[in-house]
């Protein structure tokens, strides 16, 4: 995993995948933060973004301000979440092929709960995730 604030003020980290097949990304610009599913070629090396997650606009403090911002992976290889200061904001679901993020409450976001992790988004929750067939 790595960690960077870049010339434009991103703050961006990433994560490879247990199977060495996806790279999970999350940007933060200043303005609007995303999750970024990424597939990996065969030599290991970055192919295309196969999928995008909105995560917020603006937040305060800012995310550079956070204790712990860090992106996990499934040991199967098939969720990868990002984790803020203990709570999940954003999760891909490769399995079930969804997608989700952390939900608002007037002006605070509500971590997904871990059940969600354990068991998996459900076809009611989130949004499709374009991985596979789509």
């Amino acid at each position: 995993m790595s960690s960077n604030l870049n010339e434009e003020e991103s703050f961006v980290i990433e994560c490879e995948s247990p199977d060495n097949k996806w790279i999970t990304v999350f940007e933060d610009d200043g303005e609007t933060s995303y999750m970024y599913l990424c597939s990996l070629n065969d030599d290991g090396e970055f192919d295309e973004i196969v999928d995008h997650l909105w995560i917020y606009n603006q937040i305060n403090p800012p995310i550079e301000d956070c204790k712990e911002v860090f992106i996990i992976w499934s040991d199967d290889s098939n969720k990868t979440a990002l984790i803020v200061d203990g709570e999940c904001w954003g999760m891909f679901d490769l399995y079930n092929k969804r997608k989700l993020n952390a939900r608002r409450e007037k002006n605070t976001i509500v971590s997904i709960e871990i059940e969600v992790w354990e068991k998996g988004i459900k076809d009611n929750e989130g949004e499709l995730l374009k991985v596979g067939d789509e």
